[in-house]
Formats: structure tokens, sequence, C-alpha cells
């Protein structure tokens, strides 16, 4: 589980880590022992000479530093406990660079994956549960043994530790558990400490199989500057996966993933609007969810550009519309509009950004636009395809599955045999396919085949979508939203006509 190279061994001083570097000198791994004095104790920098003594003893360089971790986490207004955990990874990281390390080991135990556990459940978090025995380069080789079991060893040996006071501070809630919580459970449960370590093990085993699942129906809509998500993926998915991709949502704007929030998350996608911490606004527009965060700077740099002001119009080539009417029919959320940005002369708008010259993407999907209004002229439900390579349109083609009389004459299907004719090959990597309508699993697969390199919808298709519905994983990049209310509308309209008497 370690990997080769030289070894990060966090030592606080305390039993476990001791424990831990006393192991470490059975093995030949290069050892560097690292301590972080967090400054929390008048006396804390005695610690430090403490493991620097053990460490020149076992013959180990020794890296130290100190950091005022009380006023640190006062100043950003933070949680004390989570504040010294993320500085102590951060210097720990440090030192690993440092020295080349590929790993960093710490002495989290049996004890304080159970502690972890309880936590976690108590405050209600939506994330898996537990530590994991890897993440990246930190490693916890001892996440299996019991602290009783490491105080054995250290005491057959014949060595020291010490004992932090501040352990038997009840008001930080770790503590609490460990001094309150748990020595309850184990008098009626003997096993409490290991039936916990082990839920966490099972939760974390479920979620390397379900994560990868939840991110897939994670599709981001690249149109906007913020983060951004098609709703229908996630309404369509079993609450369970949709709760897990929410809180990857979460995660990715680095906000807690407690359960309160991911409920929340779920409401809005129904519509509702809310705020969740740091100031992050959640919106819904159309078919697309957004998180837009509280501070400017959303934008990448646009030489020439100002923000949109009162008056604004946008001259389009027959007419002229006001810039906030223009953000608006390009379903641009309300609190978005008022950062957009402009490159102006005076209120005569030229140029708005990702909208204005049209990009190409709009202009495409409009192509395949006209081939679904031709498909709904001859009776043929609504949806049509452009195959695009190098910036040339090689085929364009709607559904003719009443006129040919046969199920697979779907847009998609008959837009890439037209192309791959055009271009003489059997396969078109690199080409993006334009399609009013989510692909169905038949196209998906046939897409797949002709190695496409991007696939680009307007809609959901909610019936028989690959992604949407079948959940399948797309090998090409998968984007949707683009003439999303003109595709729908024109949908709706085929089929209302259908059933009317």
């Amino acid at each position: 589980m370690v990997p080769e190279g030289v070894l990060v061994a966090g030592v606080s001083g305390g039993g476990d880590s001791v424990a831990l570097l006393l192991l470490l000198t059975t093995t030949p791994r290069q050892v560097v022992v690292a301590h972080l004095d967090h400054a929390l104790r008048p006396d804390s920098s005695q610690d430090a000479l403490w493991v620097r003594a053990l460490a020149e003893r076992l013959g180990y360089p020794f890296e130290s530093e100190r950091l005022e971790v009380a006023r640190i986490a006062a100043e950003r207004g933070e949680n004390l406990e989570a504040t010294a955990r993320e500085l102590r990874y951060s210097f720990l990281a440090k030192v690993a660079k440092k020295y080349g390390a590929q790993a960093v080991l710490v002495a989290h135990t049996q004890d304080d994956q159970a502690e972890t556990v309880l936590l976690q459940l108590l405050q209600g978090t939506g994330r898996g549960l537990g530590m994991r025995a890897k993440r990246g380069k930190v490693v916890r080789p001892l996440l299996e043994v019991s602290r009783s079991t490491l105080r054995e060893y250290l005491n057959h040996k014949g060595q020291a530790w010490l004992e932090d006071i501040s352990n038997a501070d009840v008001s930080f809630d770790r503590n609490f558990l460990r001094q309150e919580i748990l020595p309850r459970l184990q008098a009626r449960f003997p096993q409490a400490k290991a039936a916990l370590a082990r839920f966490a093990g099972i939760s974390q085993v479920e979620d390397e199989a379900l994560d990868p699942l939840a991110q897939g129906i994670l599709i981001q809509d690249k149109r906007w500057p913020c983060p951004a998500y098609r709703v229908a993926p996630l309404l369509q998915a079993p609450a369970g996966l949709r709760r897990r991709a929410l809180r990857q949502v979460l995660e990715a704007i680095q906000i807690r993933p407690e359960a309160a929030w991911i409920a929340q998350l779920e409401r809005a996608l129904h519509g509702e609007a809310f705020t969740l911490p740091e100031g992050w606004q959640v919106r819904r527009r159309d078919g697309t969810l957004f998180l837009i965060p509280a501070l400017p700077g959303l934008f990448p740099p646009w030489r020439g550009a100002r923000l949109p002001q009162p008056g604004d119009y946008v001259f389009l080539p027959k007419r002229r519309m006001r810039l906030v009417d223009f953000l608006g029919e390009h379903g641009v959320p309300l609190e978005l509009k008022q950062l957009w940005p402009v490159r102006a002369v005076g209120s005569e708008v030229q140029e708005v950004w990702k909208l204005w010259p049209e990009p190409e993407d709009l202009r495409y999907m409009r192509l395949a636009l006209e081939e679904a209004r031709r498909a709904e002229q001859k009776g043929e439900v609504p949806i049509g395809a452009v195959v695009v390579l190098d910036d040339r349109v090689l085929a364009q083609a709607h559904n003719q599955v009443e006129h040919l009389r046969s199920a697979t004459a779907h847009a998609e299907l008959l837009a890439l045999h037209q192309a791959l004719l055009k271009q003489g090959e059997k396969v078109l990597p690199g080409a993006t396919v334009y399609v009013s309508l989510e692909p169905c699993p038949m196209c998906f697969g046939a897409l797949a085949e002709a190695q496409v390199g991007r696939v680009v919808y307007a809609v959901e298709n909610l019936k028989a979508g690959a992604v949407s519905v079948h959940r399948l994983k797309p090998p090409f990049a998968w984007e949707g939203g683009w003439l999303e209310r003109e595709a729908a509308q024109l949908l709706r309209g085929f089929f209302t006509q259908r059933r009317t008497p």
C-alpha cells in the first residue's frame, strides 16, 4: 500500500505517531520526520524539541514549523479543528515536495476511524464515511490497528511518548466523543469501534463503485462561465445517485456537502432559488442549474470589455434589442446579466461574450433545427442532425422513420452515413455531431463506433436518452442546451398536434 521511495512521517509526539515511527525503523526506507507546532499551548515548542531528539536518535532527518493555528482560524472565521487539519496537511505536503517523497504517512488508528464516522454521522454530512487508507500521497497504514495495541507495542519497546493535555478538553467535538461517548458505547457494545471502522470500509467500497456513476449524470453546461449542470439527467436518476452527484457539485465549489445543502439542491432542481454558504447563488433556468459565485472576477480577461449598463442595446443584423432582453432570450439568469462582459461604443453593444457575434455551436444547431422542421413538414418526429469536421458541414439529415419504414432511420444515423460516404472513410475522428434531441442508445453506439469527437444536443430525450435515461458513459465530449427552448417547443407542438382529435 505504501509507494516506493522517500517517506514523510507526520509525528506529533503522541503515542500513535511515535509507534508509527518505530515501526518504520524496521524497514530500509528513507524516512523524513515532520512535526507541525500548532502553538495551541504555551509549552508546545517543547514537543517539537522532543520529536527532534527522537528523530535524531533514530537517524532520521527532521523538519518542523510553528503556526499560530488559533489566530489563523479566528482571522478566517473558521472552525479551529478544521483549520488545524488543513494547515497540518499543507505543511506535510510542503515537506514531501522538498524531499521528493512518494508518500506522507500519518498515524490514524481504528479508534480515530470510529470517532470520525460518529462525528460525520452526527454532523449530518453527505460525504462518504470515514478516512481512507490512501488518498493521494497521504497513507494511513495503521487504520485497522487499535490505539491500545499500539500502546502495548510502545511499552514492550520501552519507548515513551507525549500526552497532549488538550486531548482532554471536551469542548472539542472529537475529544467529547473520545472521552465521553465512545467509552460508554464500548461498555455496552465491546466491538463498537471495530464495527464503526468496518462500516466505514463498507461505505468506501460502495463509494468506489457509485461515485463514477454519479459523476456520469453531472453533465456540465459549458455555455456558461460559472458552474452549471444539465437538470434532466439529475432528475431522471435514482434518488441515491442524484444525491451523490449533488454532493460532488458541492465538493467542486469547496462547500461542505452537508445533507441539508444536498436536500436544498434537490429542491433547486425543481426551480427553488436559494443561497449557499460563501454567497453562492443557486438558480435554475430552463434546463440548467446554475451556481453563481458572489465574488467578481468570474470571467476570463477580455480586452476592451466592460460590464452591462442601463440603456445598452445590441445591434443585430435586422434590428436592435435591449441588452437585458438579449441576455434573457439566451437563458442568462438575472444574477448573471449584470456580470456579462460586452464590448461597446457608448450604449451600442457590438460584441457580447460567447453570445454575439453568434458562436459556431449556435449556428450549427440552427442548421440541425432547420432539418428538424423539414422532418415535421413530412410527418416525421422533428429531429435533425448536422455533422461538422474542420469547420465544414459534411452532412445534414432529419428523421425518416416513417418515409423509409425503418426504426433505424434516425437523423444521426442518416447524417453519419452521408458524412462517411463523403469522406470515403469508415470513421470520423474529430467530428462534431449537432442534433436537436439527445441521441438514443442506438445512435449513441453508432456515434461511438464512428469515433466522433463531440456530440452537441439541444434538449434531453426524457423517453430514451442515452445518458439522461440509460446513463451510458460517453467516450466523446457530450454537451447539451443549445437552442433548447426552440427544440422543445418544436417537439411539444408536434406531439400536441398528433394527440388532438
